[in-house]
Parts: C-alpha cells; sequence; structure tokens
C-alpha cells in the first residue's frame, strides 16, 4: 500500500493520517500539510507489505524560486522525504513524465450481459437508440441516448443488438466501413453518415455471428449482406445475392438512390446451410410514419418487414450498436 502528500504549503512532520510507522518528529512518509506558505510536496510514498517503506520519490520547495528538492528512495542523509534537501542542482538530468492509462470499457455491456451472448465479449457501446413508432429523421439525426462515434478511432468488427418487447437478436461481422459515423441508422439527415452524403452501403459481409431468444437464429461464421440507405428501394436483386428474389422485398434488393426517403437498415445471412434471409430489419425512418421493425423473416408479408408497420406492435424497441478491434 502507499500514500501520496500532494500541495502547495508549508508542511511539519506530524503524522496526520497515521500512516503505519511514519514518524511524527521527522519528514518522512507521513507528514502534516499546513495549509500556511508555499514550501510544497510532490510525493509518493509505501507504507506496507514486504521489502522498502518509505518514499518513492520526492519533489518539494517549488513555489517559491529556491532550489528544490528532488530525491528517489529514502534520504540516507537527512529528512527521509529529501525535504529541506535543496539537491536540485545536483542533478544535470531531471525529467518527470506523469501517465495515465484509460479506463477500460466493460468486457461486455451491463445492458446486454444478462443475454450470455458469447460473441459480445470485447464489443464497445457506440450508439443506444429508443426507437420511436414515427422516426422523422429527415432533418435530423436519431435522438441517441449513447453516441460515441466520434471517439472511436479503428475497429475491424461491427455488431447490432435489436430487442423487441421479449425478443432480441445480436449480429455481428467484420467491418463494412472504416466510420463509425457510417453504422448508425442511415437517415436522409446529414448528421448521419460521414456529414457530407447519406450513408449508402450495400455490399456482402463476412464472419457473420448470431445470437438470439429465437431457437433457429443462432448460428456463426455464415455470409451475410447490409443494405443501408435513406432512400426508396425495389425488389430487384441489385447485386446478385445468392436466393433472393427478384420479385418480393427480401435480402436483396435495389436502392432507388437518389430518389424518395423511404429507408432502409437491414443486415441479412445467406448462403451456406441453415437459415437463409433477414437477421433484422428497421425501414422507414424518414418521413414521420409508423415504422417497420422486424427479427427474421417476416411470416406475413415482404420477408424483410417493408411496407408492414409493425413499429406500433412493440412496447419495447431498442437499438445499440457496437464496434470492437
Amino acid at each position: 500500500t502507499g500514500n501520496v502528500e500532494f500541495w502547495p504549503y508549508n508542511y511539519s512532520p506530524g503524522n496526520s493520517l497515521t500512516i503505519p510507522g511514519a514518524s511524527s518528529s521527522t519528514f518522512d512518509y507521513g507528514d502534516t500539510v499546513d495549509l500556511n506558505g508555499s514550501f510544497g510536496s510532490m510525493q509518493v510514498h509505501v507504507n506496507g507489505g514486504g521489502g522498502h517503506r518509505g518514499t518513492v520519490f520526492a519533489f518539494n520547495r517549488f513555489n517559491d524560486g529556491a532550489v528544490a528538492d528532488l530525491g528517489i528512495g529514502n534520504n540516507p542523509n537527512g529528512q527521509p522525504d529529501w525535504s529541506i534537501a535543496s539537491n536540485a542542482n545536483a542533478f544535470t538530468v531531471r525529467n518527470l513524465k506523469v501517465f495515465v492509462l484509460p479506463t477500460p470499457p466493460p468486457q461486455v455491456d451491463p445492458y446486454i450481459a444478462d443475454k450470455n451472448i458469447q460473441d459480445a465479449d470485447g464489443f464497445q457501446l457506440v450508439y443506444a437508440l429508443d426507437i420511436p413508432t414515427n422516426p422523422n429523421y429527415r432533418a435530423a439525426k436519431p435522438d441517441y441516448s449513447v453516441d460515441n462515434s466520434q471517439s472511436v478511432s479503428s475497429f475491424s468488427r461491427i455488431a447490432y443488438y435489436l430487442e423487441l418487447d421479449n425478443y432480441w437478436i445480436w449480429v455481428s461481422m467484420d467491418k463494412f466501413t472504416n466510420d463509425a459515423r457510417q453504422i448508425g441508422v442511415p437517415c436522409l439527415s446529414l448528421q448521419c453518415g460521414n456529414g457530407f452524403s447519406p450513408t449508402l452501403i450495400q455490399q456482402v459481409v463476412a464472419n457473420v455471428n448470431v445470437a438470439s431468444s429465437i431457437d433457429m437464429l443462432n448460428f456463426s461464421g455464415r455470409a451475410g449482406n447490409v443494405e443501408f440507405w435513406p432512400y426508396n428501394y425495389s425488389p430487384g436483386n441489385a447485386i446478385g445475392i445468392p436466393g433472393a428474389s427478384g420479385g418480393t422485398f427480401d435480402y436483396g434488393d435495389t436502392c432507388d438512390s437518389p430518389n424518395g426517403s423511404f429507408g432502409s437498415m437491414q443486415v441479412h445471412v445467406h448462403g451456406g446451410t441453415g437459415y437463409t434471409g433477414t437477421v433484422f430489419a428497421f425501414n422507414r425512418f424518414n418521413d414521420g410514419a409508423v415504422a417497420d421493425l422486424g427479427i427474421s423473416n417476416n411470416p406475413n408479408g415482404q420477408p424483410d418487414w417493408s411496407l408492414s408497420s409493425t413499429a406500433t406492435i412493440w412496447n419495447n424497441r431498442k437499438l445499440r450498436v457496437y464496434v470492437a478491434p
């Protein structure tokens, strides 16, 4: 254990904090600040455990222009904490550097910790959004309760967590952009995306991992694709996603950029065996109409939830966006 004595004032030898083993009659690792004068103390000490006990380093008398006290360890020839040593001119090199470590983020976002999503370990929260039933992001970006996009520098993975009442889904994938501003809701406002043009990302993504409260949506290592844009779109399979239809709104559509403002924020999986299609969809978020929200394929309409106007059936609508190094 240790203790610090940092102040700009005079001080006396009294052991004011009752540091174990410190003297009350010598300037050592337990002194008393007087709140008067300007002598000054910048001292770090250790006072417990095995081995060395006492001063680690001391820098004293730094306010009045007199020769300062400087020392490492206990002073063997005077006051143990180097007080009144006036020895700074004995050293040719006198460098002090101060460091901090950043506070590490939680290994798993506490909000989703009870879901036991093994894939979520090490992901950093970038955005959190309570999705309104009638979003209108034409002129302004979503009212995120968390927006850490400006502090994110580099990342290799992107993940989304969507919660609709008692249903939830987590999906992570290799990054599809280097810009954290482009991984949130791709709204029509220039406050979304890079600030110069709206986000339009339609591409295949790799190493898609999915965990969910829905049994069939738990798998890893799949191929997938994202359809993120603020515009209208049509059913045509623009980038040739295997198995996607050219006649229904599903996991392979065509963006009509720069026309309209319907909007699509969809993640899908395709290829391989098992489940194929929509992982989650959040559509129609720019015009104030009831949005489309869904997890998995829509069983009663367009598979990617387009035109479903389902946001009002959910009381709890939460979206969280993450990145990992």
